[in-house]
């Protein structure tokens, strides 16, 4: 026969077993109820950013229509159809799935649209410049002794005004003349008062005091100024500048069109098309070609691939004469600002790429000779990786190239060389 304590055993089993069972239910519960909001909250994100992208399209297509019949276009037609390019960038992102670079594509086209209207409408005309596009960490300051200010689109710049980009920090400005500046990594630039000649002429001055510019002018010249030279960029012209404050040298190239650089003590040299002349203190050399960009063979522009497909994606180029090495860079941005891949010194001319995750991707090329001197860039060429087998992937960053087995190199410096 059972023992009295028997029956009293099995109950108070029977007692813990059921307690466990309801904590264990109301774990499972609470870990479902955690999941589908996280879910949820994944959805109405989704949904928020989704909406904006279709705000930002729909309102850069009504500016776009509606500058199009505008009198006085014509000497804005090169940003207009740079915003036009924005916004079919945008459309094609969106309709992949891409809303984070569909925003992107589309804030710019439509920021660059207004301030077009804005140039049109003569709303600021106390302002020299204004912010287009800005990425990373830029900061601008009101004079020599106002607050550092973190940078966005449409803020007008005036007249004695600083902006200073960090090391993965880029912004485009755009003067009142319809030039475009691109303000570079480690840089720092003045919104600088015009003398008598250049206002005269409607020319607009910026003052590069340390670091890397790239500037298209539109319908008249613009100036740039180094702490040992100006240059005078022709209208519908294409240049980059480059100061160096520890070894007091500038550097000014034409990639398209043509400048004409001046030192204080009256030393001057034109500039041709694919031409740079290096200022050392205050002395000019004479003016040396830039080799050609390299062409690009492939993949062609908006080439998607399949992570389940391949792992690697290959990139090719032509070959440049009398280059030495090559430079490439992938990134996220067009403002190619915290480079995923960011290598110099390369001998072939080609690359594979390992990918990791999904999502649209930026590459270009620019090719070196035996002197050190950088030709322009390729103009950049876009791939997708496509989201079907890369969701596991927790990295969503492109392996570095390999080269025949050779490792990336480090991080080059950045601007002509």
């Amino acid at each position: 026969m059972p023992s009295p304590a028997q029956p009293s055993q099995k109950k108070y089993w029977y007692k813990i077993s059921v307690d466990s069972l309801r904590l264990w239910g109301a774990f499972i519960a609470l870990t479902f109820v955690g999941i589908g909001g996280y879910w949820g909250y994944g959805l109405l994100q989704r949904h928020i950013l989704e909406r904006q992208v279709d705000v930002a399209i729909e309102e850069a297509t009504h500016l776009l229509e509606r500058l199009a019949g505008e009198k006085g276009l014509a000497p804005y037609r090169g940003e207009y159809q740079d915003a036009e390019g924005s916004l079919e960038k945008a459309k094609l992102a969106a309709t992949t799935g891409d809303f984070d670079e569909a925003l992107t594509s589309a804030e710019r086209s439509r920021t660059l649209l207004q301030s077009i209207q804005d140039a049109l409408r003569q709303r600021s005309p106390a302002g020299e410049a204004q912010f287009i596009a800005v990425q990373g960490g830029v900061e601008y300051r009101r004079g020599e002794r106002g607050e550092w200010r973190q940078a966005r689109g449409r803020v007008v710049l005036y007249p004695g005004d600083y902006v200073k980009t960090s090391s993965g920090g880029s912004a485009e400005v755009m003067t009142v003349d319809g030039s475009l500046f691109t303000v570079r990594p480690d840089t720092v630039i003045l919104v600088a008062r015009s003398s008598p000649e250049a206002e005269a002429s409607g020319e607009r001055t910026i003052a590069l005091e340390s670091g890397w510019v790239d500037l298209s002018t539109s319908r008249t010249a613009s100036r740039i100024t180094t702490p040992g030279a100006e240059a005078r960029v022709s209208h519908r012209s294409q240049a980059v500048v480059t100061y160096d404050e520890s070894k007091r040298e500038g550097r000014f190239a034409a990639i398209e069109g043509g400048m004409e650089v001046t030192t204080p003590d009256g030393q001057k040299r034109r500039i041709g098309e694919l031409e740079q002349v290096v200022q050392t203190a205050e002395s000019l050399s004479q003016a040396r070609p830039l080799p050609q960009a390299p062409l690009i063979l492939g993949p062609e522009d908006n080439f998607e691939v399949s992570r389940a497909a391949s792992d690697r994606l290959v990139l090719t180029w032509e070959p440049v004469d009398g280059a030495v090495g090559y430079s490439l860079q992938i990134s996220r941005n067009r403002l190619f600002v915290d480079n995923i891949i960011d290598v110099e010194g390369r001998t072939k001319t080609r690359a594979t790429v390992g990918l990791r995750g999904a999502g649209a991707f930026l590459w270009r090329v620019a090719a070196t000779d035996a002197q050190g001197t950088q030709s322009p860039w390729t103009s950049p060429r876009r791939f997708r990786v496509s989201a079907a087998a890369a969701a596991a992937e927790q990295a969503s960053r492109p392996r570095a190239p390999e080269e025949d087995g050779s490792a990336a190199g480090e991080r080059p410096a950045e601007g002509p060389a």
